[in-house]
This record gives C-alpha cells, sequence and structure tokens, in this order.
C-alpha cells in the first residue's frame, strides 16, 4: 500500500511539473522537432565559418573570463566525452557504435539521430578546457539596416546539477523521482555566453544564456566595452552570472523556464518551482579556468546534434527533467532564436515592474506563453534603454 500512494504521490508531481519543468532536453518530437527548423534555416544563413582573421582576434580578445567555486563541476573537452562514448539506440539501449566521430554523428540523419544517445565514461576537467566559440553575422536587435556580430561561448561541463537552494516542491520531486540534485543529468552544454558587437566590432552587449533563461547586459552601463567580461559559473547548476567582484558568495534567483521571468524582475513572482543559485567569484574564493579557443564549424554535433548527448532518464514513460541535451543549438522557442531577438528577450532588470507590468498579459504556461508579444514589450523596452 505505501508503495502504491508513493506512486500516485509521484504521478501527482510529475503531472503538475511536466509543464514547468526545464524543457531543456525533450524526446525529438517535443521540444527538439519544435525548434529544429528555425535552428536549421538560422544556422545555415547566418553562421560565420571560416571565420575571418580579424573576428578570430575580436573573439579570443574579448574571451570571457571565468571563475568557479572550487568544488564545483570543472569544464571538459568534448573530443575526449566522445573518445569515451557509445551510441546507443534509445528503443532498446542497443550500442551501435563505440567512440563515435564527429563525422560518424553528422552522417546520421535527423530522424535517426533522434533515435539515438551518447552514454559515456566519466571525463577528466580538461586542463586548458576548451571554449566552443560560434559566430553569427546578424541585424543589430535595435536598427535592422545594421549588421552585427554575435559570438557565443559555450563551455562544456561533465555534469548538470541543479541550483544549490530549491523549492520544497522540487526538493520532493528529486527523491521521488531518485534523482541526484548534485549530479541531475550528465553533460552540460547550455549556459553560454553571448557577446554583441556593433558594425564598428565595439562591444555593445553581453547576454547569459542559461538553461532556462537569459539576461542581456548592456556594456558603459552594466560592464566595461573595453574588456572580457568576468563571469561567475554557480555551484551545481554551472550556470554564468556576471562576477560582481564581491568578497563573499553571491545568490541569484532561478526559473524552471523563460514564461517564469515575472520571479526574476520581482522576488514576490515566485513560482511552485523556484531556485537560488550560490557563486563564489573572484574575490570570493573562485577558482579561474584556464580556456583555450576553440572555433565550431556549422553543424557540429556539439551543437546541433538532434538526439541526446547523454542518457535519458524517465519515470512512467514522463519527462522529468534528467534527460542528456540535444545540441547546445537548441536553446529557445522559434520565436526568439534568431540572436539579435535572443539578446533582445534577455533585457530584464530586478525590481523593474514597470517592465514586469507590460509582460504579465503575455505570460502564461509554456504552451500558452505570447512569445511574439513578449518580444515585442522587450524590444520597445531596449530601444527606450537608449542604446547605441
Amino acid at each position: 500500500m505505501q508503495g502504491a500512494f508513493r506512486q500516485i504521490v509521484l504521478f501527482a508531481f510529475l503531472t503538475l511539473i511536466v509543464d514547468t519543468m526545464v524543457v531543456e532536453a525533450k524526446e525529438c518530437d517535443e521540444f527538439v522537432s519544435w525548434v529544429y527548423p528555425a535552428k536549421q534555416a538560422y544556422i545555415g544563413k547566418h553562421q560565420l565559418y571560416p571565420v575571418p582573421a580579424e573576428i578570430r582576434e575580436l573573439a579570443e580578445r574579448f574571451m570571457p573570463q571565468i571563475w568557479v567555486a572550487p568544488k564545483s563541476w570543472q569544464p571538459i573537452s568534448f573530443e575526449e566525452y566522445l573518445l569515451r562514448a557509445k551510441l546507443m539506440r534509445l528503443a532498446d539501449d542497443k550500442i551501435l557504435q563505440v567512440s563515435p566521430t564527429v563525422r560518424d554523428l553528422q552522417t546520421l540523419s535527423h530522424a535517426e539521430q533522434c533515435s539515438t544517445y551518447l552514454q559515456a565514461d566519466e571525463v577528466p576537467p580538461a586542463v586548458p578546457a576548451p571554449l566552443y566559440i560560434q559566430v553569427f553575422r546578424d541585424r543589430s536587435p535595435i536598427e535592422a539596416t545594421q549588421q552585427w556580430i554575435y559570438i557565443k561561448y559555450n563551455p562544456v561541463f561533465s555534469w548538470s546539477g541543479l541550483a544549490r537552494e530549491i523549492s520544497w516542491l522540487a526538493s520532493l520531486g528529486v527523491v521521488l523521482s531518485g534523482g541526484n540534485a548534485e549530479k541531475w543529468h550528465r553533460l552540460d552544454i547550455h549556459t553560454s555566453a553571448i557577446l554583441a558587437f556593433n558594425e564598428k566590432q565595439e562591444f555593445k552587449m553581453l547576454t547569459l544564456a542559461q538553461h532556462n533563461h537569459q539576461h542581456t547586459f548592456l556594456t558603459g552601463r552594466d560592464l566595461p566595452a573595453d574588456k572580457p567580461p568576468l563571469l561567475v559559473a554557480a555551484v551545481q547548476s554551472n550556470e554564468l552570472y556576471l562576477d560582481s567582484g564581491s568578497p563573499t558568495p553571491q545568490r541569484h534567483r532561478v526559473v524552471p523556464f523563460f514564461n517564469k521571468v515575472s520571479y526574476l524582475i520581482e522576488p514576490q513572482e515566485k513560482p511552485w518551482l523556484w531556485a537560488t543559485d550560490l557563486t563564489y567569484g573572484r574575490n570570493a574564493g573562485g577558482v579561474e579556468i584556464d580556456f583555450v579557443p576553440v572555433f565550431q564549424k556549422p553543424f557540429h554535433p556539439l551543437a546541433d546534434f538532434a538526439g541526446l548527448l547523454a542518457p535519458p532518464h524517465r519515470l512512467f514513460g514522463i519527462y522529468i527533467g534528467r534527460d542528456g541535451p540535444p545540441g547546445m543549438n537548441y536553446y529557445a522557442p522559434p520565436s526568439y532564436i534568431a540572436l539579435p531577438d535572443f539578446v533582445t528577450m534577455g533585457f530584464w532588470q530586478p525590481g523593474n515592474t514597470t517592465l514586469l507590468d507590460k509582460l504579465s498579459p503575455y505570460l502564461g504556461k509554456l504552451e500558452k506563453t505570447n512569445w511574439q508579444q513578449m518580444l515585442q514589450v522587450f524590444r520597445d523596452h531596449l530601444k527606450n534603454a537608449g542604446t547605441h
């Protein structure tokens, strides 16, 4: 009877959270399929490769500096991960290939990718660690006639954990799902920093793109325009934040997905699945990571694989947020997957209730959120900020 009760409680819990959990690695016929056409079209049109020498120099000169807590996950090499990996069939866990190469994964069709996942042994931290770089040319977030450069930097971590502090409901879910908050799912590739440069190659905006939301900052106001950003990766979750230089660890509010952005703006708008990240910056005991730049070709599996780059975890056939991720270019709904729109959608500020009032009519459950109207609100807000 106790086992039956536990299953009922678990099913109720999963039913409650299935619409609000992180939409990071659902099956191909869900989130990946929703994003896939827009992502493919965008990458094919806007990614620059080979990267011109002057843009490579720009990317290396402004490569972010990142600190992590001493006992946090350390970045790894995706190439080493592949060497230790097996390509598995999702339907029956059959091994299809050992140590698949980049070429092996690229030759799989979209449908074939969707039916597979990677499973790998533990990978030691890489020293120096690769910082994977993609470069895009697209319009300005403000002036459609201007062509800007967007440089996207992704570290790779062996594990993705949950935020350091989570709500009681999320804690219950961890217990009932048999999960581990520190090792929530294998392979963390979705946290990134996107730097936007204007036509004069001047650094204008920084967007920290996290698993569940993004946050955009303006140079000259939020950070210097002539130096690389100083960032810090959160304990367990690896999420990136601006390092304030504080001598004490800092806390940051976290939401399940961007349709809960109201909680990031106003603490009283706390959802059921709220969480808090903890960061140790450069003056608070953090350790700086030694990175080496690695420029990625378009449609590289690390960025664009449609299957799972790490094993799946289901309970009663229901997605519970513990699956390994698809490629790191699956990061936003199609409505704002274009980088000018993506950075625009991140331009919120804590305490800006005027912005929240304008956004509120368009916020809802994931399938009911009006992304286009939200984007327009953010676009107007960014224009009014006097960006240049």
